[in-house]
């Protein structure tokens, strides 16, 4: 019965922390994840009363091998996620930065879709956050180098999705506000030239989608940062083909 109760208040958590993710509200944030600490620590007393210990036993004290049967009582995985892709004011970078501070793997992690926060803030054309999560990482030791391999992330490489291997440059591509799409590929291609060259798994460069989507002005922009930059595109097309279907209205 002690474990049911902890497992629906655990489920309970979960939503109470969704919801304080999608709104900002980081104070409420932090209070919960503290309290996931504390359930924590109840848990694996509890697993060690019912698992590991005998019932004539008063007082059990936690032991080193019951950590691995607790883990982590929530996935939090979704959590920087539903931030990252709700806003970037500050009450949602201040967020960021608690989730940050429980759990900086994290920044890094991808959710089902292999999205990482920095991703989903990509898409959502939240400028403010990327530049901010870019900057968690700056500040870790080696956070260049963990900065290149957050940029490059593919959605669907790490874990099995729909999503066909897209980066952030792909995603901030898509946007619908031309002048944030601007600033956010400028703001990617400042930290990763390499971007540019890197293809979705059905070979769609980025140079192919800004021109596929009518973006010149950002195929141009694309061309003049990486002289090297990928021409691909998907069924064997290359950006010619995709330039003279839509010199022909097609």
């Amino acid at each position: 019965m002690a474990m049911e109760a902890i497992a629906s208040g655990q489920v309970k958590l979960r939503a109470e922390l969704l919801l304080a993710a999608s709104g900002g509200k980081w104070e409420e944030l932090n209070d919960l994840l503290n309290s996931q600490d504390q359930d924590a620590s109840t848990l694996q007393v509890v697993v060690n009363i019912d698992e590991t210990t005998p019932a004539t036993t008063a007082n059990p004290r936690p032991t080193a091998a019951a950590a691995p049967a607790v883990g982590r009582p929530l996935d939090l995985d979704s959590i920087l996620h539903v931030v990252a892709s709700s806003g970037d004011g500050a009450n949602f970078l201040k967020s960021a930065d608690v989730i940050y501070a429980k759990d900086a793997h994290l920044l890094y992690s991808p959710n089902s879709n292999g999205d990482t926060p920095l991703q989903c803030a990509a898409r959502a054309g939240n400028i403010g956050m990327v530049s901010h999560l870019i900057n968690l990482a700056i500040m870790e030791v080696d956070g260049n180098a963990r900065l290149k391999e957050m940029l490059k992330n593919q959605n669907g490489e790490r874990k099995p999705t729909a999503v066909p291997g897209d980066t952030a440059l792909h995603d901030a591509l898509r946007l619908a506000d031309k002048k944030i799409l601007k600033e956010m590929v400028d703001k990617l291609l400042t930290f990763s030239v390499e971007l540019a060259s890197i293809d979705s798994t059905n070979g769609t460069s980025p140079l192919y989608l800004a021109v596929m989507l009518g973006h010149y002005d950002i195929a141009n922009t694309l061309y003049q940062k990486n002289k090297r930059l990928s021409y691909s595109g998907p069924d064997g097309q290359n950006v010619l083909h995709v330039a003279v279907l839509r010199s022909h209205g097609a």
